[in-house]
């Protein structure tokens, strides 16, 4: 009977699986209460990954946003709402979750200027999913912060994918194995 149960729901177990599954990254989580006490050592650009919680079907891939001033995060929340601008300290406002701050290695002046002038320029609309991770619009949390990231470079004359596993999408989880990004502990 279990074998039979195990067979029937294999692809659904693995998905389930896929979707809770820890990272195996030795990267360390700290609480919405140190990073709302920290977050003047954020810094424009910076990544923030809240942790998957198993009670909300919703943050069961986690969810990523970026710093898009020192002190502001712009943010795709979740499906159906619009983009919008937050305090840090208000987005990090949920004692439950923790955090995981990252900064791109290469984030110079250079970088900074041409990255706030593509958020003035992609920093609208509704969340969106797609399939097509360059696609210049339909953005979800992740897809914002690393079309963003993606662009620049490009704009630079450079490739940069922070896409860890390079998959068609971009999970906020996939940020964790990029070499390209350095965890900032606060």
């Amino acid at each position: 009977m279990n074998s039979l149960f195990f067979k029937k729901h294999f692809f659904f177990l693995f998905l389930l699986y896929s979707i809770i599954g820890c990272s195996s990254s030795d990267y360390r989580w700290q609480s919405t209460e140190v990073a709302t006490v920290n977050s003047f050592k954020l810094k424009t650009g910076d990544i923030i990954i809240k942790d998957k919680l198993l009670s909300d079907p919703l943050s069961w891939l986690g969810h990523s946003s970026v710093m898009i001033s020192d002190t502001k995060i712009g943010d795709f929340p979740m499906p159906g709402k619009n983009y919008y601008t937050i305090s840090v300290n208000a987005w990090l406002n949920e004692p439950s979750r923790k955090v995981i701050v990252l900064r791109y290695n290469g984030f110079n002046e250079a970088f900074k200027k041409q990255f706030l002038k593509n958020i003035q320029t992609f920093g609208y609309g509704k969340y969106r999913t797609s399939f097509f991770k360059s696609k210049e619009s339909d953005f979800y949390c992740s897809k914002f912060v690393w079309f963003l990231f993606y662009k620049t470079a490009q704009d630079l004359g450079y490739d940069l994918d922070l896409d860890s596993n390079k998959g068609i999408f971009i999970f906020p989880y996939d940020f964790l194995e990029s070499s390209d990004l350095t965890q900032i502990i606060l």
